[in-house]
C-alpha cells in the first residue's frame, strides 16, 4: 500500500485545457473516487497517475518515489510504475483462455510456475470464478469478463489499483453486484485504490473519500456523508443525488425580532449572522428531507401533487404551490394522487445557504 500525491498537475489538449492544477492527496489504502461529468478530467488524471499521459506540469509521488516531474526533469514509464489498471474495454486477450490472461503477466516476469499456478487459483477465488480456467473471454458474461480483469489485477499484486469506469458495460443489476464485490475485495487487500466513474451512485457506495471535478476543476473533495449533505458549491450540489435536489431563491427577513428564510409560499425560522438580513440567498434541501401527509395542518405548506413516480422500494413526487415545484422522495408505495392536496414540511437545519453569485457554501 501506498500514498499518492499530486502536485499541482495540468494537462491540455491542443491547448484545451483538460486538468487545471491539480492538487491531490491520495491516503495510503483509502478507497478514492474521481466522480464527473463526461469531459471532467477525471480518466486524463488516472491516466497520469498511470504513466499513460504525460503532465504539462507538477509532480506525481507514489510511496516514496517520484513518478513524474517536470522540474527535476523525472519521468518513470508506464511499466516500471508497478500499478494495476482495468479499462472500461477490460482489455481481455480473446485468443487466451481465463487461466491464461492472467497468468501471461507472471510469465512476462519470469515467476515460478508453481508460483503462478497459486497465483491464478488464489485470484480466481477471489473474485468467485474457480472453474472457468480453460473458458475465452466470448464464452463468458460482462460481468465474468470484468471479475477476469480484477483477477487479473490481483494477481499481479500492484502497489496500486486504478480503475477507469469497470462497470459501465454491464447491466443495472450486474452493477449493484460488482460494486459489493470491489468494496468486499478492497476491504480483503487494503489496496490503494483511485476509482473513475460519472455515476454519482456508483462514488457514493464505495467510496472512503469523493473528488468531484467539473472542466479539469477540483469542485470538492470529502467523505460521501461530506459530498451529499454539505455539498461546497452548486455544481457538486446539483450532481450528486438523485432525484436532484430542491433549490430556491430567496433572503432572510427580521419579523418581529425573530429571522426567517422566504422564498415565494416557503417561509423558515432560522438564526444566522445578522450579515446575511436582506440579501439574496440560494437554499437547497434534499428531496427525502421534505414531510408530507394527506392531513390538512395550518402549521404545515398546502400543495397540489404534479406527479407520482412509484420506484418499488420508492416512491418520487412533485408537487406544486403557486409558481413554485418541489420533489420529495418517500420510502416504498404511495397512496397519493396526482391532483391531491397535500401538506409539506421541512426543518430549517435541513437548508443548505449558498451565496448566488459565486455559488458557494456559506453555511
Amino acid at each position: 500500500m501506498d500514498k499518492i500525491i499530486l502536485s499541482n498537475i495540468s494537462k491540455s489538449y491542443s491547448g484545451i485545457p483538460a486538468v487545471r492544477n491539480l492538487t491531490l492527496n491520495i491516503r495510503e489504502g483509502e478507497f478514492l473516487t474521481l466522480l464527473g461529468p463526461s469531459g471532467c478530467g477525471k480518466t486524463t488524471t488516472l491516466r497520469m497517475i498511470a504513466g499513460l499521459e504525460d503532465a504539462d506540469t507538477g509532480e506525481i509521488i507514489v510511496g516514496e518515489q517520484t513518478f513524474f516531474s517536470l522540474a527535476k526533469g523525472l519521468y518513470v514509464p508506464p511499466e516500471k510504475r508497478d500499478l494495476g489498471f482495468i479499462f472500461q474495454s477490460y482489455a481481455l486477450w480473446p485468443h487466451m483462455t481465463v487461466r491464461k490472461n492472467i497468468s501471461l503477466g507472471l510469465e512476462e516476469k519470469k515467476v515460478a510456475k508453481d508460483k503462478i499456478e497459486a497465483t491464478v487459483k488464489n485470484a480466481l477465488k477471489k473474485v468467485q470464478l474457480e472453474g472457468l480456467e480453460e473458458r475465452y473471454p466470448s464464452e463468458l458474461s460482462g460481468g465474468q469478463q470484468q471479475r477476469v480483469a480484477v483477477a487479473r489485477m490481483v494477481a499481479a499484486e500492484p502497489q496500486i489499483f486504478l480503475m477507469d469506469e469497470p462497470l459501465s458495460n454491464l447491466d443495472a443489476m450486474l452493477r449493484i453486484g460488482m460494486r459489493a464485490e470491489l468494496k468486499h475485495l478492497h476491504y480483503e487487500l487494503g489496496a490503494t485504490t483511485v476509482y473513475v466513474t460519472h455515476d454519482q451512485n456508483e462514488a457514493l457506495t464505495l467510496s472512503d473519500r469523493i473528488v468531484v471535478m467539473e472542466s479539469g476543476v477540483l469542485r470538492q473533495i470529502g467523505t460521501p456523508e461530506e459530498i451529499y449533505k454539505k455539498s461546497a458549491d452548486l455544481f457538486v450540489a446539483r450532481f450528486v443525488g438523485s432525484p436532484q435536489i430542491n433549490i430556491m431563491k430567496g433572503r432572510i427577513k427580521l419579523e418581529n425580532n425573530e429571522q426567517f428564510f422566504i422564498s415565494g409560499p416557503i417561509k423558515k425560522k432560522i438564526s444566522i449572522d445578522k450579515k446575511y438580513l436582506d440579501k439574496d440567498l440560494t437554499v437547497t434541501i434534499r428531496p427525502e428531507e421534505i414531510k408530507i401527509k394527506s392531513e390538512k395542518d395550518m402549521a404545515w405548506l398546502e400543495c397540489t401533487i404534479y406527479s407520482v413516480l412509484p420506484a418499488g422500494s420508492e416512491t418520487i413526487i412533485t408537487v406544486k404551490k403557486d409558481d413554485m415545484d418541489l420533489t420529495l422522495k418517500i420510502n416504498g408505495f404511495a397512496a397519493f394522487k396526482v391532483n391531491d392536496k397535500v401538506w409539506i414540511d421541512f426543518g430549517a437545519d435541513r437548508m443548505n445557504y449558498y451565496d448566488p453569485k459565486t455559488e458557494k457554501l456559506l453555511f
